[in-house]
Order: C-alpha cells, then structure tokens, then sequence
C-alpha cells in the first residue's frame, strides 16, 4: 500500500493507492463505535486514533485503552490493537493514522531518576539521549506492529511530543537543565558557553534586544531549534520503518497564535525546519483561539500557504466547544493529595449557548479550508461535542460539497501575499507585547480587507511571483538578509507594492538602527523613545501598547496615509508607490482595503465584518453583521449557495446575500 498527497484542481488530497481522498476527518479522546459510526454514516473516511497511557493536563488518561509502552523494551500492543479493532469496525472502509506519544512515562522517570519529564520540560528532555533512543525504539516498534497487522487500512502517523502533544515547551520558560546547559556548549561550539539566566531572558526594556544581549539572542534560536530538532529526530526514527510510503505528521508551527512570553517559550519559532523538512508530510493546529466567538473571523494559527505551497497537508482541528458539548469530563481525576474531583474543560464557560452558534462555527471554519484548499478534521474531544441532528447533518453535508464541487478549483487567485517569520523573533525582548500585534491581532485586520490574501512563511519569498501577487506585506521583517532584500527590490522593480511594518531590517545582525530601517523602507524615519500615541483614521484610534522604539515618518516627499495622535505620520508611501511603510506593527483593515484598491485589487466587501474567503470558483462569506450583506462580484448571474441550496442573483457587480442566522455561505456561480 502506497500513500502519497496529491494536488487535485489545487488542493491537496490523499492518495491511497491511486484513489484521492478529500482531507476530511475525525479525532476523539473518547472514541467508540456511537462517535466512529457517527462520523463514519456522515462520510468521514480518513480517521486519528490516539494510543496513549499518559495522563493529560487535565488530570485524566488521553486514551482509556491503555498504556502501550510498558517497561524497558516492553510493549504491549493489545491496547493500540482494541481501538484499532474498534475503529475497523465500525468504520469499514475508513483510513486511519495512529497517533503515538513519545513523552516519558512513569515507571522511565522512576527507572531513569535524572531523566526530566518530556511532556512538561520537552526542551531538556530533547538532550536526554536515553529517553530519545528508549522512546525511537517504542515508536518505530508501535509502526512495525501497525504495518504489520494493520498495513493496509492505515494512511499516516502522528507523532505527538511535549505539552498537550503539541511539542510546546512553555514550561521550560527558556530556562536551563543541566542536559541543555551540555547542548547550549555543543551548539555554541564553545566549552564556556553558559545558557542566560531567567532574569536575563526576562529582562524589561526596549522591544528589541541590545548589543550586550548576544547570548540571549543566541540562547532563543538554541531553544527554538532544540524542540524543532526533536521533531526532527523522531521523524527521521519513523521513516526508518514507513519509507515515505505512508504520511508522517505532527502538530507544530504555532507562529501566528503564540503571543506575549510564548512566542518564545513555545519553542515553535523554529518552525520552518520542520515544514520544510522532506521527512513531515502533515502539521495540524488547532482553530485560533483568539477567533472564536461566533462573530470573528476564522483564522490559521500557521502559515498555511507555505504549508500547501510545498505539498504538505495542513489540518486544522475544529475543537470548538459546542452547545452539546460536556462542560466537564465525567471521570475523576485525582490529584497528588488522592482527591478525587470531576474536572471541567477549559473553556467551557464560553462555549456555544445554542445550536445556531455552533453551526455557525462550523460552516465558518469549513469555508476558510476549503477556499485555502485546506485539510480539517473535527475533534470530538471527550465524546458528545458534535451529538445532535443538525451538526451531523452539517458534517454530512460539508463532506458532500467536496464530492460535487470536486471538479472545481480551488487555485489561489489572491493578489496580497503576507509573509510573517520566526527568525527576526529572537531579536525581540520577551516581556515585549510586539508579537501579540505584529502576528496575532494584524490578522483580523486581514481577514476584514475582503480581499483574499495567502500568508507563507519568508523563505518562500524567494518565489513570489510577481505575475499573481501586487501586494506583498511583511508582517515582521526585522533582520532581513542581503539576498532577500535584493529580492524586494526585485519585486518592487516588477511593480509590487511592499508593505513594510513597524520596524523592518530595524535589528539586522542585532544592530539596532533607524537608518537601516530609512533605507529599507525608501523613506526617512525617525526613531523616538516618546510614544506618538495611537494611530488616527477617520477618527478612529488602532491603539498598540509597545514600548519603545517608536518610529515615524519624517519625509517631504513620502505621501502620508495616516497620522498618529501627536500628529507625526504613521503611515505614508514613496511617490511611486513601490513601498508603504507602518511605523505601527498594527493596522486597521480600513487603510490596509485603501492600499489593496490603489494596487487595483478586487475588493469583494467593504464591510469589514463581512468576512469573505475566495478560490478560483468559489467565496466564501461569512455575515457577522444584523444586515443584508452587500458582495462585489466580477461576474453577474445566478450564484448557488452549497450550505443551503438557495440561489442569488448578481447584478451590475452587486451580489445581496439576505441577512439569515446561518450565516455562512458558500457561493458557486451556476453554469449556464
């Protein structure tokens, strides 16, 4: 059996031995034959089946089949083989990848007393060469068992590591272990390296690292490359067994989501080894947290389009908590005192109040995946989360659209490229705000311009095409090298407009330097240690609480866009329009839609609570106003909405969705 990902009218499918699978699937903490066979009549085809014996964050086991790995090279498969009996039975024609945690159980912590606890401290266990070899020896075991008995139903693996298995290593807090300290000299390559310590990793001031901070800069890249290297490591031990013949994947490369003090901690700024590496083929995330109420966007917390751009599935995970959903796990959970008590799910307290909420939700998420060709899966975390007649019959009916609309595709047609970075991150202080609004909070600015765009990581600049792209927007480009910035010029040449924010080439090689940031940018900008307030825009104030430095433009030939409250310009152009520069790291989508329709990009909505997510036969629309919503559209006629089967007319470019409580569209223009 060979499985492969295949791209498929632009989205990447799974190919099981010839025969393309849409990425759609299923996951649970909790699965049995009433939650498999659920999904299973719907058409799910593709499922997760985590094997586990360690105890969650929320103080209960992640699987209820059992440990797996038992001792010192001891195994005992008869619990990956219940669930995976059960699975098979209740989804006959399903295709399934095991989910195999590699974290240190407890009789390995007793048997191995200096050895620390992977799932809490994964960047000091990732040099702890006793548990990696122990803990290869189990997975590759786990595989060839699977392969074995079960080769021909399963399609992947995931391999799951560190916090929450997500492979965060927030715990650590960047802090040393004598482990790492032995790392921190190899990687350093110098016998008198010494790892910062936490005052010094934690130390206040301005945003960006000083020139006396060198071996915290280099002790953030350690930390982030030590977790990516772990990944790395495990991969490489599965592909020992599977060959590249069935897909690998993990759960990784939170850039856009992990703000404030995890952004570093995390260990996720490392991410682009691990996209890019031949050895990964999948990389799921859970929904973004900070969009969850019915209201908001719905928003990637990776950089998707490099993800799709070099073949890779991206999955994300539905884990919204529904109005059916259980607000606390009914099984006890004892703590270290031997109380027992019921614990509650977090997040439970917000959870969808009704039935049109989690609908909602769920069409908004499916839209952004399918006009991003995107994989999803809906996890129903500790069973029940999607238990009612109408969610089943969404998932039904989501699985369904795939099937008709399989002929279409789902090509990008966005002219707005954004690129956001891990590496220009270890030059920002960790007690800094920058990343909570550079990559986490810009995106709701993007999602409401109501223009498609594709957010990649910086390496793929390389090959922006400047045929598709008119708009490129680097979100945090503070050290940009030669080669890249030669490759700006480049594009600018080519007549794309760069959109330069806050403090782009501002610390290259951690020289800190507002004549760097001048030249890059083609405009004088002057660096202030006096906030300028925040900045104005038809009267209304985008605020961004970030300490010093504080830039603003100070050019007469720059053409202003906006001020900030002191008066000093915010954000201006050079007067060929090749650069526009926001001496903020957040923006309001009003200025952002202002720039787009000067490149003479289409705008589908003005309204920026009309969220719209387009493909090359598809837009998708989400309404999270109290109105009708008003589309642009390029081409007049008959448009079917695939939620609902209703028909819209166009006329003269105008296309009026009525409001309704489902608020979801998906819109296909009918063929004549």
């Amino acid at each position: 059996m060979n499985v492969s990902i295949k791209r498929d009218n632009g989205m990447l499918k799974v190919d099981i031995d010839g025969k393309l699978y849409a990425p759609l699937s299923f996951k649970s903490f909790r699965p049995n034959p009433q939650n498999i066979s659920e999904f299973y009549k719907a058409g799910v085809r593709l499922f997760s089946v985590l094997s586990s014996g360690i105890i969650c964050a929320l103080g209960v086991p992640y699987s209820r089949f059992g440990e797996s790995w038992v001792g010192e090279n001891e195994y005992d498969f008869s619990a990956i083989d219940r669930q995976m009996d059960m699975f098979i039975e209740n989804a006959p024609e399903g295709y399934f990848a095991p989910m195999l945690q590699v974290d240190t159980r407890p009789w390995f912590l007793e048997a191995h007393p200096d050895s620390p606890n992977s799932f809490n401290h994964i960047s000091w266990s990732a040099y702890d060469e006793e548990w990696k070899k122990a803990a290869s020896e189990y997975l590759k075991a786990a595989i060839r068992h699977c392969e074995e008995k079960y080769g021909d139903r399963i399609y992947g693996y995931f391999i799951l590591g560190g916090k929450t298995t997500e492979w965060l290593a927030h715990p650590d807090k960047e802090a040393s272990h004598p482990l790492k300290e032995a790392g921190f000299r190899a990687f350093m390559n110098d016998e008198n390296a010494r790892l910062p310590s936490l005052d010094e990793l934690q130390r206040t001031g301005n945003v960006f690292l000083e020139d006396d901070e060198k071996n915290v800069l280099a002790a953030r890249r350690f930390h982030a490359e030590t977790v990516a290297d772990a990944v790395l490591y495990f991969a490489g031990e599965a592909q020992k067994v599977i060959k590249h013949k069935k897909l690998l994947g993990c759960y990784y490369g939170y850039l856009l989501h992990l703000a404030g003090a995890l952004t570093f901690d995390a260990g996720h700024l490392g991410y682009e080894k691990v996209f890019y590496s031949p050895d990964i083929d999948m990389i799921s995330s859970p929904s973004c947290y900070r969009f969850r109420a019915w209201n908001d966007p719905s928003s990637f917390m990776v950089t998707q389009k490099t993800l799709d751009k070099h073949g890779k599935l991206y999955f994300l995970e539905f884990d919204h908590i529904t109005h059916v959903a259980p607000t606390m796990i009914n099984e006890p959970c004892v703590d270290a005192s031997g109380n027992a008590s019921l614990p509650h799910i977090p997040g439970a307290n917000s959870k969808c109040k009704n039935a049109t909420e989690s609908l909602n939700l769920m069409w908004r998420d499916f839209i952004l995946c399918y006009a991003n060709g995107a994989a999803l899966w809906w996890f129903d975390m500790f069973d029940g989360w999607f238990r009612s007649e109408e969610m089943m019959g969404a998932i039904e009916k989501m699985i369904a659209i795939h099937s008709v609309l399989d002929s279409k595709s789902k090509q990008s047609i966005a002219k707005i490229a954004v690129y956001a970075e891990g590496e220009s991150m270890y030059h920002v202080r960790k007690t800094s705000k920058l990343s909570s609004f550079a990559l986490s909070a810009i995106r709701r600015s993007l999602a409401e311009i109501g223009a498609p765009y594709d957010i990649y990581s910086i390496s793929d600049i390389e090959d922006c095409d400047s045929g598709q792209y008119k708009l490129v927007m680097l979100l945090d480009s503070y050290d940009i090298p030669a080669k890249r910035m030669e490759k700006l010029r480049s594009l600018q040449n080519e007549g794309v407009t760069v959109l330069w924010m806050y403090a782009p080439d501002y610390a290259r090689d951690g020289k800190n330097s507002a004549a760097q940031l001048s030249d890059a940018v083609g405009m004088t900008v002057e660096k202030s240690d006096t906030p300028h307030g925040g900045l104005v825009l038809d009267g209304k104030v985008t605020e961004y609480p970030v300490s010093t430095p504080y830039f603003s433009i100070n050019d007469l030939n720059a053409i202003p866009y906006a001020y900030f409250e002191d008066g000093s310009v915010a954000v201006a152009s050079t007067q060929d329009a090749s650069s526009v520069y926001a001496a903020a790291p957040l923006i309001p989508s009003a200025l952002l839609r202002t720039v787009a329709k000067e490149k003479d990009i289409f705008i589908y909505s003005n309204d920026p609570l009309v969220y719209t997510y387009v493909n090359a036969d598809a837009i998708g629309v989400f309404n999270a106003t109290d109105k009708d919503a008003t589309l642009n559209v390029a081409v007049d006629g008959v448009y079917v909405d695939m939620v609902t089967d209703e028909e819209f007319t166009a006329q003269n470019g105008i296309l009026t969705l009525p409001w309704r409580t489902l608020r979801a569209y998906l819109l296909v223009k009918r063929e004549i």
